[in-house]
C-alpha cells in the first residue's frame, strides 16, 4: 500500500483547520481564566462574607487557615486558632510524626521461628509467629490480588530448614501491642466495621474479611450469608439484613475484638446474587496461625498440634531459639502512601501504637498519641488546645485547629529531609485516592495535594497547592455541625478551595 500524501491540498487544509481550532481553544481558555481571576478583585473578605452567611453555614463552628509557604505568612484567618473535630485529616499529625521519628526507610518485622527439638526432619516443638506490628501483612492495599504469598516464602522457609513434621502446636505472639487497646472513644457501631478494625500486634488483610450475600429480588425480603472470604473459623453470625430498594450500602456489623460473634443489620440492594460487606476480623493473629497451619499441611508438612494465641509473658524467649525467616514490610514511605491515599484507619492506628513502642517502650495508643503530642511541642508548635484521642480521626473526642494543621504542613515543607515524600503520599486533587472522588470537573484537578475528613457532620480538606498567582500555599479547612448533607457540604468546600486558588 502506498504512504499517503502528507502534502496533498486537502491534508493541507486539515492541518490547518485543526491549528486554528486548537489555537482558538487556547484564546477562550486563557480569557476564561483571565475572567475568573478578575473575578476575584471583589476580595477574597467579601466572597467569604457571603459563603459564611449561607443557612447551612452560618451556625456551624468553622476553622480555616491559609498560609504561603514562601514567606509563612498566613493569607486567610476565619477562626483560625479554634479546635474542632478534624475526622481523617488527623491522620496528616499521626504520619508527619511518623516520618521524622521512624523515617521513610523503617521496615517492620515479623519473625517465624521454632522452640523444640528437630531431629530427621521432625520439630517436637511449637512453630512460632512474633508480631512484629507490621499493618501491611496480607493487605488489599498494598500487595493487591498477591497478598497472599507470603505464605509461600514462609512454608519454603520451613522446609528449608528440614521440617516435615511438627509434633506441637502453631503460636501466634502478637504482644509487641497492648492487648485489646481500642481506642476507648471509639463507638460501638464503628467496632465491628472495617474502617473500625483494632491495630494489633499481629495484622492481617488489614483486619478485613468480607461477608457475601444474597438478597431476595423485593423491598423488605430476606438476605442469606453464603460465605466468608476468607473463612474465619468458629465466627458466629446473626444476620438480620433486610433487602431494599435502596441500592446503597446501608448494613452495619457490630462486633468487638476477640469476639467471634457478629450481628449485621440494616439493608442492602435487592436481587442481588452475591454482593459483600466488609467487617473486622476477630483475632487476626488466630486467624493467621490458622492459616499457616492449612497451608503446611497443603505443601505436605504435617501438624499434629493445635493453634494458640499466647503472649510473650508466656513464650519465654531465650537464644535456642531458632529463626527460620524474618519478613519485612515495604518501606514506611509505601505504607504511608496507602494510609493517606485511601484514608486506612488501621494503618494510623499503628503508627500511634509504634510510636509508642519505639519512642516510650510501651506499643499502646496512650503512649502513642504522647509521642505525638511531644514531638510537636518540642518543635515549638502550639498544641495547648490539641487533644488526641487516635491517630486516624475515627474518634470525635479528637480536637486540633486549622492553624495546627497548616503548621505542621508548613514544617514538613520547609524543616524535615521527608518534604518530598510526604507532599506525595496526599493524593491529587480529582485523580487518586479518596480524592477520586473530590474536583472532578474542576481546574484544580491533578493541581493540588489533598487529604480530606469525613464523618456524620464534619467535613475537612487540608493539603497543598500552587495557586492562580504561582504562590506556593498550604491550606486547612474543618467545619463542624452544618445542617446540609455531607456531599452538598463537600461541594461547598470545594467551590471555596477554588476561591482561595484563584485569589491568591
Amino acid at each position: 500500500m502506498a504512504r499517503p500524501n502528507m502534502f496533498s491540498l486537502d491534508n493541507i487544509r486539515e492541518n490547518v483547520s485543526k491549528i486554528f481550532k486548537m489555537k482558538l481553544l487556547l484564546s477562550l481558555s486563557f480569557l476564561l481564566i483571565s475572567f475568573c481571576a478578575s473575578a476575584q478583585n471583589i476580595g477574597i473578605e467579601q466572597w467569604m462574607a457571603t459563603f459564611l452567611k449561607d443557612e447551612t453555614i452560618k451556625n456551624a463552628p468553622i476553622s480555616i487557615c491559609v498560609q504561603d509557604l514562601s514567606t509563612s505568612t498566613t493569607l486567610l484567618d476565619v477562626n483560625q486558632e479554634l479546635s474542632l473535630t478534624p475526622a481523617s485529616v488527623l491522620k496528616i499529625l499521626t504520619t508527619a510524626t511518623a516520618f521524622e521519628v521512624l523515617g521513610k526507610d523503617y521496615r517492620f518485622e515479623t519473625v517465624l521461628s521454632y522452640r523444640g527439638h528437630l531431629k530427621n526432619g521432625t520439630l517436637t516443638g511449637d512453630l512460632i509467629i512474633h508480631g512484629g506490628g507490621d499493618p501491611s501483612l496480607g493487605s488489599d492495599f498494598v500487595f493487591g490480588k498477591s497478598k497472599r504469598n507470603f505464605y509461600t516464602n514462609w512454608v519454603a522457609a520451613i522446609r528449608e530448614a528440614g521440617i516435615d513434621t511438627i509434633i506441637g502446636n502453631i503460636v501466634a505472639d502478637p504482644s509487641i501491642y497492648a492487648d485489646q487497646d481500642v481506642p476507648q472513644t471509639w463507638i460501638w457501631e464503628d467496632l465491628g466495621n472495617y474502617y473500625g478494625a483494632a491495630a494489633q500486634g499481629i495484622s492481617l488483610y488489614d483486619n478485613t474479611f468480607k461477608l457475601v450475600f444474597k438478597t431476595e429480588n423485593m423491598d423488605g425480603g430476606t438476605t442469606k450469608i453464603i460465605r466468608t472470604e476468607p473463612f474465619i473459623p468458629n465466627l458466629e453470625l446473626q444476620n438480620e439484613v433486610r433487602s431494599s430498594n435502596d441500592l446503597r450500602d446501608r448494613s452495619i456489623v457490630f462486633g468487638s475484638p476477640y469476639d467471634n460473634f457478629r450481628i449485621v443489620k440494616g439493608t442492602l440492594a435487592k436481587g442481588r446474587e452475591e454482593l459483600k460487606i466488609r467487617a473486622s476480623i476477630p483475632d487476626p493473629a488466630l486467624l493467621l496461625a490458622y492459616e499457616l497451619k492449612q497451608e503446611l499441611s497443603a505443601s505436605g508438612i504435617m501438624v499434629s498440634g493445635q493453634i494458640q494465641k499466647e503472649h510473650s509473658d508466656h513464650i519465654l524467649h531465650s537464644a535456642s531459639d531458632s529463626i527460620l525467616l524474618k519478613w519485612p514490610s515495604p518501606p514506611l514511605f509505601e505504607i504511608i502512601q496507602q494510609l493517606n491515599f485511601f484514608s486506612i484507619n488501621l494503618f494510623a492506628e499503628h503508627l500511634c501504637k509504634h510510636l509508642g513502642l519505639i519512642v516510650n517502650g510501651e506499643g499502646s495508643s496512650q503512649a502513642g498519641l504522647e509521642v505525638i503530642q511531644n514531638f510537636w511541642e518540642k518543635e515549638a508548635l502550639n498544641t495547648d488546645f490539641l487533644f488526641l484521642a487516635d491517630g486516624s480521626g475515627l474518634s470525635r473526642s479528637n480536637a486540633i485547629s486549622a492553624k495546627l494543621l497548616v503548621d505542621i504542613l508548613n514544617y514538613m515543607h520547609h524543616d524535615t529531609v521527608y518534604a518530598t515524600y510526604f507532599a506525595n503520599t496526599l493524593p491529587l486533587a480529582g485523580l487518586e485516592g479518596t480524592q477520586q472522588y473530590y474536583f472532578q470537573k474542576s481546574f484544580l484537578k491533578g493541581n493540588a495535594q489533598i487529604k480530606s475528613g469525613s464523618m456524620t457532620r464534619v467535613r475537612s480538606f487540608a493539603g497543598y497547592m500552587n495557586t492562580n498567582k504561582n504562590t506556593p500555599i498550604a491550606f486547612a479547612i474543618i467545619i463542624n455541625n452544618f445542617n446540609d448533607g455531607s456531599f452538598p457540604m463537600a461541594q461547598k468546600l470545594e467551590e471555596l478551595i477554588e476561591e482561595i486558588f484563584l485569589y491568591y
